[in-house]
């Protein structure tokens, strides 16, 4: 068996490199199972027996158990600030953190996606709070905004920087356990998806027929000309700070 976990942020891309790893179906079906909020929505949506509210680890394990692909492969999304309530709802307090990590999830590798321009996640993240669409697919069926988006130097500001320390904790979390993570930049991955997947593919050492292809994203993308107005914005604002 092979597990992976893909290490991220809100707004880096972590949708559109799970959706191309579920895609490839030799990938898992990665998730953000381990958000605190989501986790009873998905053991309902999966029929799982383990409660994860009077039984986390049951929870993990029966995930890890079922939501695999047909070659034993098992993925899921993490966030930095989900990392913490995730281990310890685990409950192992006399383990290090990697070794529990191991233990749990088999031949595990880790997988760091990130956004290299930070002021773009922040406003992308900042008009997501607003109007409560967080990709493409909710606005199909001329699905409507929950409320209009409104410029706020200091809201961007404030998420900007909580994505740069949410990076920092990430490569200081590789450092300090001697983990050599699968690096991912959400800028050349929107561009070159397919060969990137295919990269983490024999990183992963999850072997593809001569014939296989990746397949197309159907995310696209939400950033429009109110996110290169608020980025200017908020450039000339941070010069007269």
């Amino acid at each position: 068996m092979i597990s992976y976990l893909v290490c991220a942020t809100h707004r880096s891309g972590s949708n559109l490199l799970c959706q191309s790893l579920w895609h490839t179906e030799l990938c898992g079906y990665p998730q953000e199972f381990f958000s605190p909020t989501r986790a009873s929505k998905i053991a309902e949506e999966y029929g799982l027996v383990a409660d994860p509210q009077l039984d986390y680890p049951g929870y993990v394990s029966e995930l890890v158990s079922k939501r695999v692909s047909s070659n034993g492969v098992f993925g899921a999304k993490i966030m930095w600030s989900h990392l913490e309530p995730f281990l310890t709802g685990l409950g192992q307090d006399s383990m290090a953190d990697t070794d529990l990590l191991g233990t749990i999830f088999p031949n595990i590798r880790y997988l760091w996606i990130r956004r290299d321009d930070k002021l773009r996640q922040a406003i992308s993240m900042w008009k997501a709070k607003q109007t409560k669409v967080y990709n493409s697919l909710q606005t199909e069926g001329g699905a409507h905004l929950a409320a209009e988006a409104i410029y706020d130097f200091n809201e961007i500001e404030k998420i900007k920087r909580r994505f740069e320390d949410e990076d920092k904790a990430w490569g200081d979390f590789f450092t300090k356990n001697s983990i050599t993570p699968v690096q991912i930049h959400y800028e050349d991955f929107a561009v070159h998806h397919e060969a990137r997947t295919l990269e983490i593919l024999r990183e992963l050492a999850i072997d593809v027929g001569k014939a296989f292809k990746v397949k197309p994203l159907t995310y696209k993308p939400l950033a429009d000309s109110t996110n290169e107005e608020w980025r200017e914005r908020y450039l000339r604002e941070e010069e007269t700070r």
